[in-house]
């Protein structure tokens, strides 16, 4: 059942923890969810505003895959069943990637819902709230990828100094608060330690596979911490982690995204190349035994070919439409015909095309996506000047009115001096100004922040189409298959193939095939 309260004037509130209230919550700053209620509730009450409903999302998540309330707020949005939408500041509404931005944009727009916050009102149909809007989840993006980087060079540093940084401790360890400073370090657990302790002396000293060590720990009814049983990946964690030696390490699983039918999925492979570092805690291990264990484990290792030489440029690239599987380069060996371009899947039945028509059509869609993308930005660059002349305007005028109202303050104290003013009509007149002051000084912020995104957006669309230049004119001049791919790969997420036709006579279009290009490049 479709649900419409537009008319009807009724609004909703949405409250969300960023990470830093979950930060400030720790040192007794109050619930978060339960001051921005207030605050909101406060408002809705000055406004006259009937509230509906309250979305409370108590995790603080990137993606809006990972926010249920706001998955909901958005349903709700779309069925047009508020008129607005309360929130402390429109950057709680999304700080993840572009995609996500854009399906908030969407959202309200085509609803017709307002925004409201305690310091702006935004209505999606006046242009010019619809571009701060915009704006305000832009620099909310960027707010959070700053903060990201601060926590994670914290993180760093305090790996730096022996620290452990990790939420949970490796097996054989506590995770203890350190005494007198921030952070954490670990203490041996008497219990789990001999076990990593007979886990090292099997491999290093009794020839033991890490197959063998699990299922001797299982047979012993060892158990590991969380899974019911020991696995291989288990022991092999163990045996790699240099944890138990006093170590610290930093990087040594980094986080990769990638979408998988329309989803955001996160790893954290292994990094072999880590960053390690002296630990405040007490080894399990010593040096010796660990190194005999490392250089066991890497005479043990499969062997892999480090030789190979790419000789694909669209290797990781180029991926079937119809299985989703790797397209890959298939050379004919006994003929001097060119290499073709088919599917890694045996029982997939999508045609191979000549890898070199493939990728000659990749760089003509380049070509094409660069003229569209110059005219486009020649055309959005002229109104964004004229934005600016706006704001630079705009800025002036605020500036002027803000010097007339602090220099009114300075008249009202002279009032005061002179008798003109009695105390209680100076303390009316000049909580007056001061608000004025406020207001003006809030408007002045806007007016400098907007200006700064208007040129900070110029300037990322200027670089891309330097980049998109510079990509074009020199990937025939490279001669190396590997250059090449890591230089689509710059520009490119994926390209899906798809080919129906076999080409059976020789006037047959060599070029029926379709390619669903995924750029890396922002939109205008």
């Amino acid at each position: 059942m479709r649900v419409v309260n537009v008319q009807n004037g009724i609004y909703a509130i949405y409250l969300r923890k960023s990470r830093e209230d979950i930060e400030s919550e720790k040192y007794g700053e109050g619930e978060t969810l339960a001051r921005h209620e207030k605050i909101l509730t406060t408002l809705a009450e000055k406004r006259n505003l009937t509230i509906g409903k309250i979305y409370r999302e108590v995790v603080s998540g990137e993606t809006i895959s990972e926010r249920k309330e706001m998955q909901k707020l958005l349903k709700d949005v779309e069925n047009e069943m508020w008129t607005g939408i309360l929130v402390v500041e429109v950057e709680r509404l999304a700080r993840g990637d572009t995609a996500d931005q854009g399906l908030v944009l969407k959202a309200f727009k085509y609803s017709h819902t307002k925004i409201i916050t305690p310091v702006k009102t935004y209505d999606p149909d006046n242009e010019f709230d619809e571009e701060y809007f915009e704006f305000g989840l832009f620099m909310s993006r960027r707010e959070y990828k700053t903060i990201n980087r601060r926590l994670q060079r914290g993180r760093q540093l305090s790996c730096q100094e022996g620290k452990y940084v990790g939420n949970i401790a490796p097996f054989g360890y506590n995770r203890v608060k350190l005494k007198n400073s921030k952070g954490f370090t670990l203490s041996i657990n008497p219990q789990e330690a001999p076990i990593v302790k007979e886990i090292f002396r099997l491999y290093a000293f009794e020839n033991f596979t890490i197959n063998s060590i699990a299922k001797k720990l299982n047979n012993l009814n060892l158990k590991p911490r969380i899974a019911d049983e020991w696995s291989i990946s288990s022991v092999k964690d163990i045996l790699s982690n240099p944890a138990y030696i006093g170590k610290i390490v930093w990087n040594r699983r980094c986080q990769k995204k990638k979408t998988q039918n329309g989803h955001l999925i996160i790893s954290r492979p292994r990094n072999y190349n880590y960053e390690i570092y002296d630990g405040l805690h007490e080894s399990i291990i010593d040096t010796k035994t660990w190194n005999l264990v490392q250089e066991k484990r890497k005479q043990n290792a499969p062997k892999v070919n480090h030789n190979s030489i790419i000789q694909n440029p669209l290797v990781g690239l180029v991926f079937c439409k119809k299985c989703g599987k790797p397209m890959q380069r298939k050379p004919y060996t006994k003929t001097n015909k060119p290499a073709i371009l088919m599917c890694s899947n045996s029982k997939c039945d999508n045609i191979s095309s000549k890898l070199y028509i493939v990728e000659n059509k990749i760089i003509e869609a380049l070509k094409i996506w660069l003229k569209n993308y110059k005219i486009n930005y020649k055309f959005k660059d002229n109104l964004k000047s004229e934005n600016n002349k706006i704001f630079e305007k705009s800025i002036t005028n605020t500036k002027k009115e803000l010097e007339m109202e602090k220099s009114k303050l300075n008249k009202i104290y002279d009032f005061l001096e002179n008798g003109i003013y009695n105390k209680d009509e100076f303390i009316i007149r000049s909580n007056s100004i001061k608000k004025n002051i406020e207001n003006l000084e809030n408007k002045l912020e806007e007016y400098n922040n907007l200006l700064n995104k208007n040129n900070e957006i110029k300037n990322v669309q200027k670089m891309v189409v330097l980049k998109l230049e510079n990509i074009i004119d020199l990937y025939y001049k490279l001669e190396n298959a590997e250059d090449k791919n890591i230089l689509l790969k710059s520009i490119i997420y994926k390209v899906n193939y798809l080919k129906t036709e076999k080409c059976i006579k020789k006037e047959s279009n060599p070029n029926n095939f379709e390619l669903y290009i995924y750029p890396k490049i922002p939109k205008i």
